[in-house]
């Protein structure tokens, strides 16, 4: 796909390379290295933790319902669904607003905030008594975290080049794996709590991470940096060697970065966005991430039903749900770091694809519940790798600012919409074959 040609003429273009500071050895300079150095040891595990956060508070649904929360709020299957479809709708009203906010609040406290808030509502989850109770806690757990996976894709390219991105995305998109084995084994050991204190093994899930995930979003809002300039472990030299190799990979167009001056062409926001709802890229890339997240969601939410299907007890289900997530985890940085280095996006999305329409093939065409189960070892890893190099994909080919800010927001609403279209089609498949949901993500 071409890159789309949205760049202003700017001041300073016209500037010969070697003019610039650190350009003209960028690619070898030791100072260089060490400043992408402290960015992979400093800003990478806190965006990877709010991840890892963020999908074990959302994902924890699929873990408790197995272990008595359906039972106790008297929910059907199709009310299981509808908790998870209000959580969804508020995400996709979220997605877009959130990334044109943040530059103007500031990543390093919209991102931290977002955090402190979903933990509260997580938190507040534990004490919900009836069904109608944990809709209202699901909705509001869509409408604060909906906009922080594009907020972090959006975030990485203000501080990382092209080739360098997809990397840092797989670093944290791996964790939607971890955190699908931890909520596993998490859930296994926190339900022992059961009846402590009058709560119910479920309860004490969502209190304790709750706890867990405001803890650590108040620790973000010290240290999280909002931009290059505003990062306090980098010395000036680092800082302006930094700038400047994003000056480079963009061809000089400084506005893709919160941490230079902003030179928008002369278009107002809403034409920047109405320029992304119509790009041809654009829309190809949404449609891959809504295909994407509906393949996503059908497995992170519904892998502890469909193993406990096979007959297994509720303990050894969570148990059984580790391995395929595992090997998923694996998988996505392996990916991540080939298209990287070896600059194929294309290339690395349908490989991905295919292995994951291998496995949900089998999956569909066996009635045998051991290579059943072992198809999971093949549609997981492929599903989960293909996000990142979309999400990669769409921020290499979106410029300027606004422009770019627009096609994650739209890719990931996309995908919120995916994700809703599976909770649904799930629900309507019959276990433990699951036809009509395991023939959509085939066909996705």
């Amino acid at each position: 796909m071409m890159k789309e040609e949205e760049q202003a003429a700017t001041p300073g273009q016209t500037m010969n390379q070697k003019e610039k500071p650190g350009l003209s050895d960028a690619s070898t300079s030791p100072l260089e290295r060490r400043a992408l150095l402290k960015l992979d040891l400093f800003i990478i595990p806190m965006v990877t933790l709010c991840f890892f956060f963020s999908y074990l508070d959302r994902s924890n649904l699929g873990n408790v319902r197995i272990v008595g929360l359906q039972k106790d709020l008297q929910m059907s299957d199709y009310d299981f669904s509808m908790a998870l479809t209000v959580t969804f709708i508020p995400y996709i009203l979220v997605e877009l607003p959130s990334m044109l906010t943040m530059r103007r609040v500031g990543a390093g406290i919209q991102i931290p905030l977002t955090v402190i808030i979903w933990g509260v509502v997580t938190f507040l989850h534990g004490f919900v008594k009836t069904y109608r109770g944990l809709l209202v806690a699901r909705f509001f757990l869509g409408l604060v975290e909906g906009g922080l996976y594009p907020g972090l894709i959006l975030y990485l390219s203000m501080f990382y080049n092209k080739a360098e991105l997809q990397l840092r995305i797989g670093l944290f998109f791996s964790t939607m794996c971890l955190s699908g084995v931890v909520s596993g084994l998490l859930t296994y050991a926190i339900v022992k709590l059961d009846g402590r204190w009058g709560h119910p093994g479920w309860s004490w899930v969502f209190m304790i991470e709750g706890i867990v995930t405001t803890i650590f979003g108040i620790i973000t809002l010290l240290f999280l940096p909002s931009s290059i300039k505003k990062t306090k472990f980098l010395t000036d030299e680092e800082k302006t060697i930094l700038i400047a190799r994003l000056e480079r990979n963009n061809g000089s167009n400084t506005v893709s970065s919160t941490t230079l001056t902003e030179r928008f062409p002369a278009k107002s926001t809403s034409q920047q966005v109405w320029e992304a709802f119509k790009s041809p890229h654009v829309i190809m890339l949404s449609a891959a991430q809504f295909a994407s997240a509906n393949n996503i969601s059908s497995l992170a939410y519904f892998t502890p039903t469909i193993i406990h299907s096979f007959g297994y007890s509720p303990t050894a289900t969570q148990l059984y749900s580790v391995p395929p997530l595992s090997l998923a985890f694996l998988t996505v940085l392996g990916v991540s770091y080939l298209s990287d280095r070896y600059q194929v996006r294309g290339m690395a999305t349908i490989c991905c694809a295919a292995l994951s329409a291998l496995g949900f093939a089998i999956f569909y065409a066996s009635s045998d519940y051991r290579v059943r189960y072992g198809s999971l070892f093949i549609s997981s890893p492929g599903a989960y790798a293909v996000m990142p190099t979309l999400s990669a994909w769409a921020s290499n080919n979106s410029e300027p600012y606004k422009r770019k800010a627009s096609t994650i927001g739209l890719g990931s609403m996309a995908g919120s919409i995916g994700s809703l279209l599976s909770v649904w089609v799930f629900v309507l498949g019959r276990p433990p074959r699951y036809h009509l949901p395991t023939g959509l993500s085939l066909a996705l």
